[in-house]
């Protein structure tokens, strides 16, 4: 089936080159929140507080009954047997991720990325391409809901990332004079965004407009003072001293963008509160904030698998890369991070040097640092405005007083079933219920232990899940 649905703008759906009518606005947020998730159950829960807010008082009187009359309107708009299921405590889109312009979009960024310096004309025209494929600058305009005015925010700062990309590409092939004029609506439409800014003076300068370029930079540094308290950043305050004194600069920075973030979990299941959290405390970056989040919980329970897919969640809002390190020293790792920042620590650098020199590296620059079981993450933490850190398994001591924590334990029952039907087949879990059940039960509701015992059945076909359950109890 030919299927083609549209969150770069109004919510739109095309099934077999048909636009459907998708009513209302709430079953438009409906179809909305399981488009985020192609393929995955989204829970009935969640979808309730998608659309009417964590407070209970603001929901209707049935809200559950509400939810099941939208995804039933929508699977007749839709006119596609199958395609939207009611699972076990929530509703499934089956459609793959592209089939949803928002992965298209995704997936074409992350190679012009990875293509920036290697091949910037490639890496230009696919963010061209990308960005081409926005439907106006609102992600699902006119969707209402509290989980849509989520995305939108998430959306519009990745969409923000993406043009300073573009424009910095733009400059870096001395397109100087047809990224002005863009780059100045830009820089109108965002009067505190330092890159934008950036790119901006750079693009008057090359243009020979080196006063109007000063004068620019001396409206940000009022307006950054005066809105914020703060003075601009070292990437914005020099190239201002350069322009002020004549001298040739470059056409865009040849820092490093380390993206060291192993790969997501795809069936990540039962943790969406968790993740909501987290998200709401990482993106949020008051003024002069470092925020950090620390994930911990008993063994097996996924507060590492957390955290990286945490990472991932948010790494649009952290453009200039994502460091990422598991186990290790403080000492050894900020070496690491150092290397991948382009600095060559010297040999015998003491940890208080190795630090100092990390947040100089820092400075100015939004990175995301995510360090998992690292002893004494302290040194690690950058404590620089813009950047951010999740930590997966340190001590509660080892976290500064203000840090975000989040506790994570063992999955519900429900969501364990859930783990399980992923990876084992939802038709062979389903077959015996109380010796999956059992099974949930026996590896504690911990989803390390869960993804394990599944995977073990996975790979054997022959076995039923009461099988497993015996060979379980004939170890111990």
């Amino acid at each position: 089936m030919e299927l083609d649905f549209r969150v770069l703008g109004p919510l739109r759906a095309r099934c077999e080159g048909r636009e459907a009518d998708l009513g209302r606005p709430q079953q438009r947020a409906v179809l909305a929140a399981l488009l985020l998730a192609p393929g995955q159950l989204v829970p009935t829960d969640r979808l309730v507080e998608g659309l009417w807010g964590e407070d209970d008082a603001r929901w209707p009187k049935d809200p559950v009954g509400q939810i099941g009359t939208h995804a039933h309107r929508l699977r007749r708009a839709l006119d596609a047997p199958g395609l939207l299921v009611a699972a076990a405590g929530g509703y499934r889109l089956s459609v793959p991720r592209g089939s949803v312009d928002l992965f298209r979009y995704e997936a074409a960024v992350a190679e012009a990325v990875a293509l920036r310096h290697r091949d910037p004309l490639r890496a230009r025209e696919l963010l061209g391409e990308a960005l081409g494929s926005w439907e106006g600058p609102r992600a699902l305009d006119g969707v209402p809901g509290p989980l849509a005015e989520r995305a939108r925010e998430r959306l519009a700062a990745g969409r923000l990332a993406a043009l300073n990309v573009r424009y910095d590409l733009d400059l870096t092939l001395g397109r100087h004079a047809e990224a002005l004029e863009p780059l100045g609506e830009l820089a109108r439409a965002y009067p505190l965004d330092e890159e934008v800014h950036r790119l901006h003076l750079l693009a008057l300068y090359r243009c020979g407009e080196a006063e109007r370029a000063l004068a620019a930079y001396e409206g940000l540094r009022e307006r950054l003072d005066r809105e914020l308290g703060l003075e601009p950043g070292a990437a914005v305050a020099e190239l201002a001293e350069r322009i002020r004194g004549g001298e040739p600069v470059a056409a865009a920075r040849q820092l490093p963008r380390p993206c060291q973030l192993p790969p997501d979990i795809p069936d990540l299941v039962g943790r969406a509160g968790l993740v909501r959290e987290a998200e709401r405390a990482l993106r949020a970056l008051p003024a002069g904030a470092s925020p950090v989040v620390g994930l911990s919980g008993p063994s097996g329970s996924g507060a590492s698998a957390l955290a990286v897919h945490v990472a991932h969640a948010v790494q649009d809002a952290f453009p200039d890369g994502q460091l990422y390190a598991a186990g290790g020293q403080a000492c050894a790792v900020v070496a690491g991070f150092l290397r991948a920042l382009g600095e060559r620590p010297g040999e015998g650098a003491g940890a208080e040097e190795l630090g100092a020199r990390y947040r100089e590296l820092l400075a100015g620059r939004r990175v995301l640092v995510v360090l998992d079981g690292v002893a004494d993450p302290a040194l690690l933490l950058p404590e620089v405005p813009g950047c951010a850190v999740v930590v997966a398994g340190a001590e509660p001591g080892a976290l500064p007083g203000d840090a975000v924590r989040l506790a994570v334990g063992p999955l519900e029952p429900h969501d364990a079933y859930e783990l399980l039907a992923r990876i084992v087949g939802a038709e062979r879990i389903r077959r015996e219920p109380d010796a999956v059940a059992e099974l949930a039960a026996l590896c504690g509701y911990l989803p390390v232990l869960l993804r394990t015992a599944a995977t073990r059945l996975a790979a054997r076909p022959q076995w039923s899940v009461a099988d497993l359950v015996q060979w379980f109890a004939g170890r111990g």
